[in-house]
């Protein structure tokens, strides 16, 4: 980070690698999505030029649809493998590293898919929990149920609450109507929100983040 004079070119080209606002779904998906929160948070004091407010303005509008929903189903998968699945078997099997990155990456998760149903951008890790608590969809909820999560100290108790947390995000998929699967497990919902995008070859690149 810097203090200074910078041409509104090169601020936006340090945090996106490209000189205009993002017009492809690659392009979108290049940009690491904790960048496109440093580009829109904060105040605009004076746009004397009128250059940095349209540019900031295409990126606060938020990832084009089939690009959300492309992160969204990507980490309902993410989610299902890791909390939903991995995490007990990591800890019958003794994998205590395992379980313990599977504890994490299932939260983490969590709150950023809570970001991408509130269309807003996930920040940096070291701001992501505490910026979460702020989002009027889930945010209260996932911040405290990761908080506990986190401090946990039972097999169970992590299960029920990562549980517990599929299913109040299962429930938003459903209220925006991303998802129609009656299913618990989060993995059945991906292909639920794939199919709501629009863009053929898009819609085909689905996997994991």
């Amino acid at each position: 980070w810097r203090v200074g004079v910078m041409l509104t070119s090169s601020f936006f080209v340090r945090f996106t690698g490209i000189a205009r606002p993002p017009a492809t779904p690659r392009e979108w998906l290049a940009i690491p999505e904790h960048a496109l929160a440093a580009c829109t948070n904060g105040k605009v004091f004076s746009d004397p030029l009128g250059g940095f407010t349209p540019w900031r303005e295409a990126l606060l509008a938020h990832y084009p649809e089939d690009v959300r929903l492309r992160k969204i189903a990507a980490l309902c998968i993410n989610l299902a493998q890791t909390g939903q699945y991995n995490f007990v078997r990591s800890m019958k099997r003794g994998e205590l590293f395992t379980a313990e990155y599977s504890v994490m990456k299932f939260g983490t998760d969590a709150i950023t898919l809570v970001f991408l149903l509130n269309r807003r951008y996930a920040p940096f890790y070291k701001w992501l929990h505490r910026a979460v608590a702020d989002l009027p969809i889930l945010g209260a909820s996932i911040h405290e149920l990761t908080t506990r999560l986190v401090a946990a100290a039972s097999t169970d108790e992590k299960v029920q609450l990562m549980e517990q947390m599929a299913g109040e995000l299962i429930g938003e998929l459903r209220r925006q109507s991303l998802s129609d699967s009656p299913s618990g497990f989060l993995m059945d919902h991906a292909p639920s929100v794939q199919s709501r995008i629009g863009d053929p070859q898009l819609r085909q690149q689905l996997s994991a983040l």
